[in-house]
């Protein structure tokens, strides 16, 4: 219907030039043609070629059948021919101008949409926030959620690699925080983690469209392993992507749950990529600020335990063995100076492995010693001393954790003595597990003075309150742990959990 109605049109311009002409022949004399030539300009302007030329042949045997003798019959003559061609110019001039026109309208309809979705990007974009947490991972995390949030997707996923390092970084925004997924560079062909330099939009049902064994372009521009890495992490119908490259990092953003509207949504895409782009290379530049400055600290510190205390520690020794050898002292006396004596130099050991730990290239790193073995080093260490049984349990039995062995053995020395200083119990007991492949949880227990509450209280509990051991607790919170305490009249238990 819509397509008849523009030569439906021409057949009612024609008609009523007919019963114009028809009413005012009387005057119009020899000029009959005069109200054909609205007649077709009409349907020109408004309709376009096809429905004017149709007019143009309609007028031209109007006027021949009625109104030019003679009547009532088809004598087309050179003068008809005449009315025809130039009626045809006039439609075809007619139809070019409106033909222009409406395509200038559209073009202005496209420039305002266009500019619309300029607008409104750049305000979704303006103001973007500085993005700075305790760690790089939280920090990309409410990173890429407030991405999530700007293009109006599920999910967000980056995957980055930085000019000086070999690794490639994957990062997602999810419900629950997630930490940075580190991968090695042969997870993607040449080392990339950008793969194509163009944006793409696939309009389709899942991942299965980007990695699946028909193709695609995550496939086409990942290797396996780090396609599969991002497909898993993408759901939902609409998955777009752009990459960004800044000063120091180059990488890939991917968002999935957009739909179908691809033209609407891919120069937002671009924006935010390039946006995330340079958020990320702030927080990698602050945490390569942060990480020298912690080195520095830790090697000024180191210096300053091994030219201080460490001496100072050595010269009490030397001094009380002089006391010890004294010719006037007991035997009670010089049993107790060396006793003291032996005390410190355990002391002296510790404070160097402690201090080994400190420097960036530690002697330690990379020790094959069993969780088990390095505890019941301790607990031989502190159980004569004290006088109180230190039993130690770790499963399996061959546990180790390369990663966080100074960590454990810090934790457990401070959790131990403080229950044997505070608590004075009859007995303590260690014992570590593995919960999950990124976290050890380690128990301490004993059947000493319990804590001034009772029950069971959690990490946020024990903040909230200020209670528990402090300096436990910021130990603890400063490599990312959670640390829990249940009191009791028969005893303390506390356990910590610690990532790996």
């Amino acid at each position: 219907a819509q397509a008849a109605l523009p030569y439906a049109a021409a057949i009612g311009a024609v008609l009523l030039a007919v019963a114009g002409t028809a009413s005012l022949r009387g005057i119009m004399g020899p000029s009959v043609s005069i109200l054909f030539f609205p007649a077709v300009l009409f349907t020109a302007i408004y309709f376009g070629y096809a429905p004017a030329m149709l007019a143009t042949v309609l007028s031209t045997a109007a006027l021949s059948y009625l109104f030019i003798p003679p009547y009532y019959s088809f004598n087309i003559g050179a003068d008809d021919g005449i009315r025809l061609a130039v009626f045809a110019v006039i439609a075809i001039v007619a139809g070019s101008i409106s033909a222009a026109r409406k395509e200038a309208d559209a073009a202005q309809r496209r420039a305002v949409v266009e500019l619309r979705a300029a607008l409104g990007t750049l305000q979704k974009v303006s103001g973007w926030p500085v993005f700075v947490d305790v760690t790089f991972a939280s920090a990309a995390w409410q990173l890429l959620a407030h991405a999530a949030t700007v293009v109006g997707c599920e999910r967000v996923i980056a995957t980055w690699e930085a000019d000086d390092e070999p690794w490639i970084y994957l990062a997602g925004s999810a419900g629950e925080q997630e930490g940075i997924v580190k991968l090695p560079p042969s997870a993607s062909p040449g080392g990339s983690a950008r793969g194509p330099g163009e944006a793409w939009f696939v309009p389709g049902d899942g991942p299965g469209d980007l990695a699946g064994t028909r193709g695609g372009p995550l496939r086409d521009s990942q290797s396996a392993p780090l396609a599969a890495e991002i497909s898993s992490r993408l759901s939902g119908r609409g998955i777009a992507s752009a990459p960004f490259e800044v000063e120091h990092l180059t990488g890939r953003l991917f968002c999935s749950g957009l739909g179908t509207a691809a033209a609407e949504v891919m120069p937002l895409v671009n924006v935010v990529a390039h946006e995330v782009g340079t958020s990320l290379e702030r927080l990698y530049l602050h945490d390569r600020l942060q990480q020298v400055a912690v080195r520095e600290e830790r090697l000024r510190l180191a210096r300053d335990l091994h030219d201080g205390v460490l001496q100072s520690l050595t010269g009490i020794r030397l001094r009380l063995q002089i006391l010890a050898d004294a010719a006037d002292a007991t035997a009670a006396a010089r049993d107790g100076l060396l006793a003291i004596e032996r005390a410190l130099a355990i002391e002296q050991r510790e404070l160097r492995l402690f201090i080994d730990d400190l420097k960036p290239s530690s002697r330690r790193a990379g020790s094959s010693d069993s969780v088990l073995h390095l505890l019941r080093q301790l607990s031989d260490r502190l159980a004569p001393e004290w006088k109180t049984p230190i039993l130690v349990r770790v499963t399996p039995d061959d546990l180790k954790a390369p990663a966080a062995e100074q960590t454990i053995r810090l934790l457990v020395h401070e959790a131990v003595i403080n229950a044997l200083k505070h608590g004075q119990p009859s007995r303590v007991s260690v014992e570590v597990d593995a919960p999950s492949e990124k976290t050890l949880r380690v128990t301490v227990v004993n059947d000493g003075r319990s804590f001034p509450f009772s029950g069971r209280l959690t990490h946020d509990q024990l903040l909230a309150a200020g209670i528990g051991p402090v300096s436990l607790r910021e130990r603890i919170m400063s490599i990312g742990g959670a640390m829990t305490i249940e009191s009791t009249p028969v005893g303390t238990r506390v356990e910590m959990i610690v990532p790996v």
